[in-house]
């Protein structure tokens, strides 16, 4: 890793924890810092992945799909947003 690292956290923990994560890091050949790190870095990507990305099945894609390439409607609604002058003013 060649970025300077600026943050910091710290936190407290009991005591079966520590030991926990002190025999973990020490059968991975890691520092402390360096295994709950690495865990809870590859924990945090997994969650964000998961959270980012949307899963269905083949069928509601293919709908999904038919929806897209179907004619638009017109919203009356939203065509008279459209239409009207914009409430930002011009820079």
């Amino acid at each position: 890793m060649t970025d300077t690292l600026t943050g910091r956290l710290n936190f407290r923990l009991a005591p079966e924890q520590e030991r926990a994560l002190r025999a973990a890091a020490a059968l991975s050949g890691q520092s402390v810092s360096g295994f709950v790190l690495s865990a809870a870095t590859e924990q945090a990507n997994e969650l964000l992945e998961r959270a980012n990305s949307v899963e269905i099945s083949h069928q509601h894609f293919r709908e999904f799909l038919a929806a897209l390439d179907a004619p638009a409607t017109v919203v009356p609604e939203l065509a008279r947003l459209f239409n009207r002058e914009s409430q930002i003013p011009n820079q």
